[in-house]
């Protein structure tokens, strides 16, 4: 079909859609390292049955998505596995391709690289960050993090209290940062019932207390 990058998976010939169908699910695979995507694809969307623009569409893994601008769309295989008639077969089959060739744990050969850009089967079974982020990433968004919050003022069971300025002070000192902020926030003494899941947080450690300085007016 004019204008459409898709071939076929299993003859490798133009790719011909039926087009009563509901969509199709698709590989996507990176020549150059054999890196791969499998997700699926719908033809028409919405109530009034829009075309969705199937025939040039690259995925919807923004790891995917930074590999084609970068590599070149040309250094990228297009591949229709099979159509489906129905919303619930093609979701069915997404996630039986996906897990079939294991997209989350499998690893280029001879390498710890993940083999696919996927990050979650069936939109239940997601892979570790770390995983599919380069850890150079991680490391300098972590590095950045740790002078990233509001001062807080924080009140100990003894009276005494602290400033921390920094998230990196806070844990320094031991405490999780995480954690006074929602108290500060008073997410969790919102909590009036328990609930599976949830924790009711009023202290921390020796902590009783938890506030963000307002203006940046410390004591």
């Amino acid at each position: 079909m004019s204008g459409s990058h898709w071939v076929d998976y299993h003859t490798k010939q133009i790719f011909e859609p039926n087009l009563n169908k509901f969509g199709f699910v698709y590989l996507i695979t990176n020549k150059k390292n054999k890196k791969g995507y499998v997700g699926c694809k719908q033809y028409l969307i919405g109530r009034t049955k829009k075309e969705s623009k199937w025939q040039t569409y690259m995925g919807s893994s923004k790891y995917l998505k930074e590999d084609i601008k970068k590599r070149g769309k040309e250094n990228f295989i297009f591949e229709v596995i099979a159509e489906y008639k129905n919303k619930r077969s093609l979701r069915y089959y997404e996630a039986y391709y996906q897990i079939k060739w294991n997209v989350l744990t499998a690893t280029i050969e001879g390498t710890d690289e993940p083999a696919f850009y996927n990050s979650y089967v069936g939109g239940k079974w997601y892979r570790p960050v770390e995983s599919y982020i380069d850890p150079e990433y991680i490391k300098n968004l972590t590095e950045s993090l740790k002078f990233r919050t509001k001062p807080m003022k924080c009140t100990k069971e003894n009276g005494e209290v602290v400033i921390f300025k920094k998230c990196k002070d806070m844990t320094d000192a031991g405490y999780d940062h995480g954690t006074l902020s929602h108290m500060a926030n008073g997410g969790y003494q919102k909590q009036t019932r328990m609930k599976k899941g949830y924790i009711s947080r009023t202290k921390h450690k020796d902590i009783v207390k938890a506030e963000y300085i307002i203006n940046d007016q410390q004591e």
